[in-house]
């Protein structure tokens, strides 16, 4: 948030000397004299510093009838540097940058402390921050890209180039990734560890009693036999009617009953 090279721009001196050529009605003096008069300084760098104080615009008109945008702050002025609109895009950015420094530091003390339980535990082990860190990096990187092609625009005659801001907050969202990546490795570790563990424990709880059965020499059923048994427990009971139901008498029965 405190980089002052956003962006790095550089005059070609080429087309320069190109634009002047080509611009016969006015010379170089008197070019020169028409950015002296309001103490312009060259716009060579921009970064977030330039916006952390209040900020005024003008525009003027030289005698070629071309309009040219004034960035006035803290005693600077730069001409056909900065716009409203690239103002307004890097007060977004300090926004993002802001958002992702708190965001990062509540992560780092979340894995330090470790919560057992709640909201925060829920945040720490789905790495919600993380990822919210890495979206919102990508964001910055977006809007610092366009922000460079409106200086671009407004500067045709000039080079810009990325700064080192922008490889920043890249480099910050390349590490929430990481810090994702491993956090989430970790939860689904540590899941996978519990489920064994509890299903060692549901084992050994249900086979305690035919381990207690077994050691007796009487008894060789096979664990097969015990398992039906356990199936043939969970069954309805059969009724008196069902059973008579289920053998029908046959006739000698009935003409001894007769």
């Amino acid at each position: 948030m405190i980089n002052n090279e956003w962006m790095i721009i550089e005059d070609d001196e080429t087309k320069l000397l190109g634009a002047l050529d080509l611009n016969s009605t006015q010379s170089d003096e008197n070019l020169i004299k028409e950015f002296t008069f309001i103490h312009a300084e060259r716009c060579q760098r921009i970064g977030t510093r330039h916006f952390w104080r209040a900020v005024r615009f003008g525009s003027f008109i030289d005698t070629d009838g071309m309009s040219h945008i004034v960035y006035h702050s803290n005693g600077r002025v730069l001409v056909d540097c900065i716009t409203p609109l690239v103002a307004n895009l890097f007060y977004v950015l300090i926004a993002l940058c802001f958002v992702v420094l708190v965001t990062s530091c509540v992560a780092c003390i979340l894995n330090v402390l470790v919560p057992p339980s709640g909201f925060f535990h829920w945040l720490r082990r789905n790495a919600v921050l993380e990822m919210c860190n890495m979206l919102l990096a990508l964001i910055a990187c977006v809007t610092s890209l366009v922000a460079e092609c409106q200086v671009s625009g407004i500067r045709p005659l000039s080079t810009v180039s990325i700064g080192p801001g922008l490889f920043l907050i890249a480099l910050s969202g390349l590490s929430a990734f990481f810090a994702a990546i491993v956090s989430l490795r970790r939860s689904n570790r540590l899941a996978h560890e519990r489920r064994i563990q509890n299903q060692r424990i549901l084992c050994a709880r249900s086979l305690r009693s035919w381990r207690d059965i077994g050691r007796r020499a009487e008894d060789t059923r096979p664990i097969i036999d015990f398992e039906r048994y356990l199936d043939s427990a969970t069954t309805t009971t059969a009724t008196p009617l069902d059973i008579i139901r289920a053998s029908p008498l046959d006739g000698s029965t009935v003409d001894q009953q007769r």
